[in-house]
């Protein structure tokens, strides 16, 4: 299947959870020659389907993982929560960009909680025309600023017709490719989310231009994190598993362990501490807190439900933690 096909998720090394959770779906959209998937439009089950996944651990091969990911049983314990104040509540859910089936598996108190809002807020228009020129074909040459032994390693993970395809793309392109090897296929949540809303007429607020979130993607997402993501490919695969196992599973302090493991991965690839705690403002901190005024804003109307990637909700600096500090109750909300 070609990588453009598929609808991307956070993935392998420190590139994984942290760098490609809020952006994947972005370049999915916009890359030249992808397709985007129909947008659902079905109404979600209020009873979960009968079982039809079996579990299965890291060393799964792909098939069953994408099996597993795409069963169809509702989320026990979904990553949402409740945040109030001043008599108004506004509901946040995290997310994985793909993995997850939204139609299938997010409980009906979620849908309930979309259904009722007043308005819906996610990061980034991911139809933004502006964005497209972002990751239009370049002169320069993927393969020679890799060198032979490194474009042999992509054409292997993504196969060579892929790797000609992407040679003129920015590094991002293939990176954000690698993220989805051994996950499920399924739409993009914030697609089928924001479709939905739409489809209620509810009013939609970006958080921030997607020129912005693509901007900070090809600093961080360049031929050296290319390097290190076909370097790890196996582990960066097992990671990638675990950290969709923890998000079913509802796991908080799995997901964050997962992803600072990503640290020590950077560390050995000749990224500096400094380097990294760069890269993790730009890619979260700095985004998290640029977000507080307009989330404050949607809840001093009344409200709203808000569906943004897993990572910026949980830890140190989140978005909840922010909101928190300013006298906000945050609760996590169970079907």
């Amino acid at each position: 299947m070609r990588f453009c096909e598929r609808g991307y998720v956070s993935r392998a090394n420190h590139v994984n959870m942290k760098r490609a959770v809020v952006f994947v779906t972005l370049v999915a959209a916009l890359a030249p020659g992808c397709k985007k998937g129909p947008e659902p439009t079905a109404t979600p089950s209020t009873t979960a389907p009968a079982p039809s996944a079996r579990a299965v651990n890291d060393s799964a091969p792909a098939a069953v993982a994408e099996r597993r990911g795409a069963a169809s049983e509702l989320l026990a314990h979904p990553l949402f929560w409740a945040v109030e104040k001043s008599g108004n509540t506004t509901y946040f859910l995290g997310t994985m960009h793909a993995g997850i089936d939204a139609e299938r598996r997010l409980p009906a108190l979620v849908w309930n909680k979309l259904h009722d809002a007043r308005a819906f807020a996610m990061e980034a228009d991911l139809d933004d025309p502006a964005a497209a020129a972002a990751i239009q074909p370049t002169a320069s040459s993927l393969r020679d600023e890799l060198g032979d032994a490194y474009w042999h390693k992509l054409e292997t993970a993504i196969g060579a017709a892929t790797a000609r395809a992407v040679e003129h793309l920015p590094p991002m392109v293939p990176a954000v490719a690698l993220s989805t090897r051994g996950l499920p296929s399924t739409p993009a949540m914030d697609k089928v989310l924001s479709a939905r809303a739409v489809g209620e007429h509810k009013p939609i607020v970006f958080l921030e231009p997607a020129t912005r979130q693509l901007e900070i993607l090809g600093k961080w997402m360049d031929v050296k994190a290319l390097r290190l993501m076909l370097d790890e490919l196996p582990e960066g695969e097992r990671r990638a598993r675990a950290m969709l196992d923890a998000y079913v599973e509802g796991d908080e302090r799995a997901i964050v362990a997962i992803s600072d493991r990503e640290r020590e991965s950077a560390l050995r690839h000749g990224y500096t501490a400094a380097e990294y705690e760069q890269e993790m403002t730009e890619m979260l901190y700095d985004r998290n807190a640029s977000w507080i005024d307009a989330l404050e804003k949607l809840h001093a109307e009344g409200g709203a439900f808000v569906a943004v990637g897993a990572m910026h909700l949980l830890g140190p600096r989140s978005v909840l933690e922010l909101l928190a500090r300013k006298g906000y109750q945050v609760r996590r909300l169970a079907p």
